[in-house]
């Protein structure tokens, strides 16, 4: 039985969120999965604090937030399913590469 650490989609049309599961390998998207990891959402949003005054950069400019790609991951039981042997998609495995966790640093104490 080949598990894989996948994204299975969900929310409305033209407003995707993922969650992130572990699945086997042979069933479909949509299917119940074994373990829900974490969730992504993949359309930029503003950050929650932001602050009421405005700031100016330097040369005069206003400073605008930078938006961030939301991710929330059980780093947990992400590293330990790993290292059971469940392969993350090419999708996933960027997504952990991105909150540093791909294979190459799991360290287990």
């Amino acid at each position: 039985m080949v598990l894989r650490i996948r994204l299975a989609r969900f929310g409305t049309k033209r407003k995707p969120v993922y969650n992130i599961v572990l699945a086997q390998a042979k069933s479909a998207r949509g299917k119940k999965p074994i373990e829900v990891l974490g969730t992504y959402n993949p359309i930029p949003q503003l950050p929650l604090a932001t602050p009421d005054t405005p700031e100016f950069l330097p040369h005069g400019e206003k400073f605008v937030p930078k938006k961030f790609k939301d991710i929330q991951l059980d780093s947990l039981r992400t590293k330990y399913w790993l290292g059971v042997g469940a392969q993350p998609t090419e999708p996933v495995a960027k997504l952990l590469h991105l909150v540093s966790l791909d294979r190459m640093c799991l360290c287990f104490s």
